[in-house]
């Protein structure tokens, strides 16, 4: 979709659960490269890629990005990963709640990743509207 969902004020949002929508791969210092598509559809892809260029671009994640973005396998909320890496390293992240909820804040505006909770949501609107047709 071209329109990003948007959070209800009354939603809590470590009570989400984030979910990758993009590709990554692991460096061998445990870092995270996000590969990001240049173009959705792949006749873009065949025909604006200059022949030098990659499909991807790359975006490497810092540490605390890393582990978060590994421990968001579409089971944990974002409280649940924030207390995994505090009890990690509690004296290096300090107020992980905050660094770990906007982390997730960012990836989700720029589209990397989706809220499960809100694709249900969605889903029962979707559910309605056909019963009533």
């Amino acid at each position: 979709m071209f329109f990003k969902k948007k959070i209800s004020k009354s939603q809590n949002f470590l009570e989400l659960t984030p979910i990758r929508k993009v590709e990554f791969e692991q460096k061998d210092d445990e870092r995270i490269v996000l590969l990001i598509p240049r173009f959705k559809s792949a006749i873009s892809q065949k025909y604006l890629i200059p022949k030098k260029k990659g499909k991807f671009i790359k975006a490497n994640l810092d540490p605390l990005g890393s582990q978060s973005f590994l421990l968001a396998n579409g089971e944990r909320t974002i409280f649940e990963i924030a207390n995994l890496l505090q009890e990690k390293s509690p004296e290096e992240i300090q107020d992980a709640y905050m660094r770990v909820s906007k982390f997730f804040a960012t990836l989700y505006s720029s589209h990397l990743i989706e809220f499960k909770e809100l694709i249900h949501k969605d889903l029962k609107i979707m559910e309605i509207n056909d019963v009533k047709n």
